[in-house]
């Protein structure tokens, strides 16, 4: 009788161990959501993140119609995408790992749209980690302090987020030239930016099937983007 107790108590931890394993593991690859604020004043932020195997974080951003979104991400592992979903839409609006690493685009509607960073699943499988920097940045942000109404003139043809620092040109250069030009953000490659006249440019190119293409990105000396030629 004691053995039958000792078999059934060593069969049940036995049990209890599996159950925790599959519960841990489980938590492990339920997505994390994290609330998205912009520091008091900004149009935008450069989120520090790491995930590994079947982990993801859903990055979720309150915005506006008619507000201009730019989202970049800077990443260790080459397997490391992104997807852009709409309130309520079971669809991406914008798949990274199809249309490259860097996006800018008009929000349609209002609502919290949401940045889900993640690994392809050849990565997952293997149980790698990519450790990374997502950039966003919305035209317009809520909160940010009223500006005096500036001398009436033409407004750029692609309006972009103001407040950019110079450091942070190069690579939201690059977000700009991958919408622009339909090619993959780890194809383009930018310079640092620097001051021509009365605004900041960033240069760069990328391999294009006639030859090397360059082009130039211009910023306001606010850090707001102008366009990209």
């Amino acid at each position: 009788m004691t053995s039958r107790v000792l078999q059934l108590r060593r069969a049940f931890s036995i049990l209890a161990g599996l159950f925790l394993f599959l519960v841990l593991a489980a938590a492990a690859a339920q997505a994390q959501t994290v609330d998205v604020r912009f520091p008091r004043g900004a149009s935008g932020t450069t989120i520090d993140g790491s995930i590994k195997g079947n982990q993801s974080v859903k990055y979720r951003i309150g915005v506006s119609a008619g507000q201009r979104m730019s989202v970049q991400l800077d990443t260790d592992n080459a397997s490391n995408y992104f997807n852009f979903t709409a309130p309520g839409a079971s669809e991406a609006l914008y798949n990274s790992s199809i249309n490259g690493n860097g996006t800018s685009f008009v929000i349609p509607s209002s609502g919290n749209y949401t940045v889900t960073v993640y690994l392809m699943r050849n990565a997952a499988r293997r149980n790698e980690r990519a450790n990374y920097q997502l950039s966003v940045y919305v035209e317009n942000a809520a909160g940010a302090p009223a500006q005096r109404a500036p001398k009436p003139k033409s407004p750029p043809p692609n309006p972009g987020p103001a407040n950019l620092s110079m450091s942070q040109m190069s690579r939201f250069c690059a977000g700009e030239a991958s919408a622009s030009f339909g090619v993959r953000p780890q194809e383009i490659t930018t310079n640092a930016a620097f001051k021509s006249g009365d605004r900041y440019v960033v240069q760069g190119y990328f391999d294009a099937a006639g030859g090397t293409k360059f082009f130039n990105c211009w910023f306001d000396l606010d850090g707001s983007f102008q366009s990209v030629n």
